[in-house]
């Protein structure tokens, strides 16, 4: 089988499983640090026919280009100096992450069947435009960012196909509104984040909506 027909088989497969994602990031309002690096790594795992929690991940991560966290940034996540000063480095938090998604029976290349799971994110920065910029900083190639992390379903096209909007804002707390849901915990906490995008997902399920693939990284060409 071809690289390209296995990611094809990857993305046609029926899912088991979805694995929810939101990365927090160095952030500043006024002086936005370059490179932006990851903060909070967390994961919901999600059984894909019933919609229920399986499992959750969560990981501060250490950065390390900007080591000091802005007063913005933590305004925002209610992410701490003290969290990350003591937190492991992102290549240990993202090699964690593989082995517990390995731990629950998601493996981390497509069988012939294809890969049983997706990626589930509120937008398309998490995985295009943060994971690979989270590698760069690391000196790893950005175009190294492992299969199953290469395609995710972006929960704002279902919304708006579900709800009939075709324009306007559809950020989380829009989204739980016009569904009827609260929001729980902190916004821009990345687990609570997390948990809200499940729910988000779970109503829009029972609403009629069909969870696909969205988006995903173009092809690397081999050298």
């Amino acid at each position: 089988m071809t690289q390209w027909a296995a990611d094809h088989a990857a993305m046609t497969h029926p899912l088991d499983y979805l694995v929810v994602l939101d990365f927090e990031a160095t952030c500043d309002d006024t002086n936005p640090p370059s490179p932006q690096e990851i903060i909070e790594f967390p994961s919901v795992l999600l059984s894909a026919h019933t919609l229920d929690v399986v499992a959750e991940f969560e990981s501060f991560v250490r950065p390390t280009h900007h080591p000091v966290l802005t007063p913005f940034c933590t305004e925002l996540t209610g992410i701490h100096q003290g969290d990350v000063d003591g937190a492991p480095a992102f290549v240990d938090v993202f090699a964690a992450h593989q082995a517990w998604m390995l731990a629950h029976g998601l493996p981390r290349v497509p069988t012939q069947q294809g890969l049983p799971y997706a990626f589930v994110t509120c937008g398309d920065w998490d995985l295009k435009t943060m994971l690979p910029a989270q590698l760069r900083a690391v000196g790893l190639d950005p175009h190294g960012v492992p299969l199953a992390y290469r395609r995710w379903i972006n929960i704002k096209h279902p919304f708006r196909a579900t709800m009939k909007e075709k324009r306007g804002p559809a950020g989380m707390p829009h989204m739980l509104t016009k569904l009827g849901l609260s929001l729980e915990g902190r916004h821009h906490r990345g687990i609570d984040d997390c948990r809200n995008i499940a729910r988000i997902a779970r109503a829009l399920v029972a609403a009629g909506a069909t969870l696909g693939l969205t988006a995903e990284l173009p092809a690397v060409s081999p050298a």
